[in-house]
Formats: structure tokens, C-alpha cells, sequence
């Protein structure tokens, strides 16, 4: 083979593997920022969820205080998320280990995000959502972290709950587990579920 023949095989063997090597890297970039989209989508839809259910909750205090606020929880959560689930087109929902309803319980693949989310706040680490990807779905999650002395009313210890709240509490979840929380505790999770398109 001469010389020339070597010089052609090199050049053609180096500009394959700089092809390859180029067509791999926007792979990696696409699902590096396709997480990246889903992050701020999901963060913006869970912000738009947290303010909507903030304001109604904060007026049902208002108007009746905190055993009050408790009928709204129980009659409207749910269809206000689902009002919203159905605006951005995918699935809403708070889930936690220490639910209040039932339907609100964290499933196996949402206690693995739960436990990372209860270490990093554990260890000062500051938390930052999280998508896991499924065959036919992507799973954001971003943590809920008690932050207002209200929220105490319903979720805190005993000396912090509202007596006429601890009642209407006992009576609408009797196997309520969404109590003896201080602030900073990590109360649970929004969970938003997109398809895949």
C-alpha cells in the first residue's frame, strides 16, 4: 500500500471519529436539556399550584379560621389541582409519607425522592426538584417544606394545633398522619406527572 493510500485511510478514519463523536454529543446535551425543561415547567406549574391553593387556604382562614380551613382542604384541594392538571395538560398531585388523605400517599417509586429530598434537608443541603424518567412519563417531583407558623394550626404538635382544626381533622381522616410537624420539616411533595409526546 503506498504512502498516499495510508494518508487517505488515516484522514477518512479520523474524520469518522470526529463524525461520531459529534453526533453523540447532542444526544447527551438533548436529555441533559430535556430534564432541564421539564424542571422549569414543572417548577413553574407547582408554583402556579402552591400560590392557587395558598390564596383560597389563606381566605378559608380568614373566613372561619383553621377548622374552617380544614373543610376547604377536604372539599377542594383535589378539584382545584385537578382544575389545573387539566389547564397545563398533565397530572398534579401532593403526596407524602405522613399523609392527611389517603389518595395523597407516596408510592414506592416516590419514597426513593421522598428519602433523598428528607436527607438533603436533614443535612442542610439546600433541595432542588427532580425528574425521574419512565417508559411513557416524566415524574417531576419538588419537595414541600413547612415554612409558615399557620401551617402549624393543622400539621403541628399538639400544643400548636387548633383544637376545633384537631377535631374536624379526627372526623374527616380518621387515620390522619399529617401532624407533629415544626417548621423547616419536610410535609411532602408535589408530584407532576407529564407524558411523553
Amino acid at each position: 500500500m503506498s504512502r498516499k493510500n495510508y494518508i487517505l485511510m488515516g484522514c477518512m478514519l479520523l474524520m469518522f471519529i470526529v463524525v461520531s463523536c459529534t453526533q453523540k454529543a447532542p444526544q447527551n446535551e438533548s436529555s441533559s436539556d430535556t430534564e432541564v425543561n421539564y424542571i422549569a415547567l414543572g417548577d413553574s406549574i407547582s408554583l402556579a399550584a402552591q400560590q392557587g391553593l395558598m390564596k383560597q387556604l389563606m381566605m378559608a382562614m380568614e373566613s372561619g379560621g383553621p377548622e374552617y380551613a380544614v373543610n376547604f382542604c377536604s372539599e377542594r384541594a383535589i378539584p382545584i389541582t385537578d382544575s389545573l392538571s387539566n389547564k397545563y395538560e398533565c397530572e398534579i398531585k401532593r403526596v407524602a409519607l405522613r399523609n392527611r388523605n389517603p389518595d395523597n400517599a407516596v408510592t414506592t417509586e416516590d419514597k426513593v425522592v421522598y428519602d433523598d429530598f428528607a436527607e438533603g434537608l436533614a443535612s442542610g443541603s439546600a433541595l432542588q426538584p427532580q425528574v425521574v424518567e419512565q417508559e411513557k412519563a416524566m415524574l417531576f417531583y419538588k419537595p414541600i417544606v413547612l415554612g409558615m407558623p399557620a401551617c402549624l394550626k393543622c400539621h403541628g404538635k399538639p400544643d400548636d394545633l387548633d383544637p376545633n382544626a384537631l377535631t374536624a381533622i379526627q372526623s374527616r381522616y380518621p387515620n390522619d398522619k399529617a401532624v407533629d410537624f415544626s417548621l423547616g420539616e419536610l410535609r411532602g411533595m408535589w408530584r407532576i406527572t407529564f407524558s411523553k409526546q
